[in-house]
């Protein structure tokens, strides 16, 4: 009844015997070296553990693993079984069409890794050279929470896929620049987003990462060049003076250090991209200047004023945006306890007025709040 070779994810759950050492197994398809696999994930106090099993071999593998579980979940190209274990007797139920074979939605089991757009044993060697990947396409161990990192950004862009969409139609092209790339873990990612996941042609995908070391940014191209990454360069240069010789759809901007981020911000604005990724870090600037009576005894813990003027900071941010006709969100991209450095400023520019009764509202509630803090904040500067 069930062709198995079809099977997309399978999810054995409810075990049988207390002792089992799963509670629950997850398996998904993956590719290693043009073959086909399910990869099974189990975890055991707090570890993760793989067993990869071939396609063809798969029928057998469920056979021996439902006698162990009361039930299983199917997921097939266009169709999704429930197995049900009882004493021993395996009954199927057809539930539904499921048509989202590659990220179907995820349990309610917080331990266990997603179904990731990047995903283990995808054929990506940039990923090994850039350390994720063993040879194998396997995970290092100690790289998985920035495995999680880059999947969350991917995830944030694929978010936006209609928006990239209407790019591409508009321009027959799509920009992007990177600033501060660094070890460009998520450039290289994007570039295979845009071409593998998107299909956007190569010729008509441009991007650029740029960043002040220029060791980093050899590395960076040599490896653009050896994977042919056709149209993906890297330059060193300033984000502050910075000046592209194209219009940059799309800026990235990861982790610039306190107000890097509002400069990244600000020529986003001139240039007027299509969309912002920005995520900040280190915001220092406004810590020393606050200093308001009403709020001293509740700013006088550090970390309080710390996290205040971090998050004071990003939303003024946020506003200038949307005074710029900016659909903005502040978005908590990884768990805290992975990096505190956890939230992404994404605004997509708008065609139509954003704000109803025009942007004079919001800027004057805005100077109002600059001038009770009695601050001064460099993206509200800029924009003047």
């Amino acid at each position: 009844m069930i062709d198995f070779n079809e099977t997309q994810k399978i999810i054995f759950s409810s075990p049988l015997n207390k002792t089992e050492k799963f509670a629950k197994l997850t398996g998904r398809r993956i590719k290693i070296k043009e073959k086909d696999y399910i990869q099974f994930e189990g975890f055991y106090n707090n570890q993760a553990f793989h067993e990869n099993v071939l396609i063809e071999n798969l029928r057998e593998f469920f056979d021996e693993k439902i006698l162990l579980y009361k039930q299983a979940d199917i997921f097939l190209n266009d169709s999704q079984y429930m197995a049900f274990n009882k004493n021993g007797v395996i009954s199927f139920h057809k539930t539904k069409s499921n048509r989202a074979t590659t990220r179907v939605a995820p349990t309610d089991d917080h331990n266990r890794r997603k179904n990731y757009i990047i995903n283990e044993g995808d054929n990506i060697p940039v990923l090994i050279e850039l350390g994720i990947f063993t040879k194998d396409f396997k995970i290092i161990n100690s790289m998985y929470n920035k495995f999680k990192q880059i999947n969350r950004f991917i995830e944030l862009f694929d978010d936006m896929s209609e928006k990239l969409d209407e790019i591409y139609k508009k321009y027959n092209k799509i920009n992007v620049i990177d600033f501060g790339c660094g070890k460009s873990y998520l450039t290289f990612i994007l570039y295979y987003y845009f071409i593998n996941v998107k299909k956007f042609p190569e010729d008509c995908v441009n991007i650029t990462g740029i960043d002040l070391k220029e060791k980093v940014i050899e590395n960076c191209n040599s490896l653009a060049q050896k994977y042919r990454y056709k149209n993906l360069s890297f330059k060193p240069g300033d984000m502050k003076i910075y000046e592209p010789d194209f219009t940059p759809n799309v800026v990235v901007s990861l982790h610039g250090c306190d107000t890097l981020t509002d400069y990244v911000l600000y020529k986003s604005i001139k240039w007027q991209s299509d969309i912002i990724f920005a995520a900040p870090c280190c915001e220092h600037e406004i810590n020393s200047q606050i200093n308001i009576k009403a709020l001293r005894n509740i700013l006088k813990y550090g970390i309080i004023k710390e996290r205040f003027s971090a998050l004071l900071t990003n939303s003024i941010r946020c506003n200038i945006l949307e005074i710029n006709n900016y659909k903005t969100e502040l978005i908590e991209f990884v768990d805290i306890s992975h990096s505190p450095k956890n939230l992404l400023i994404r605004a997509v520019k708008c065609q139509s007025p954003l704000l109803k009764g025009g942007q004079g509202g919001l800027r004057k509630e805005l100077d109002k709040i600059i001038e009770e803090f009695g601050i001064n904040q460099t993206l509200y500067e800029l924009i003047k």
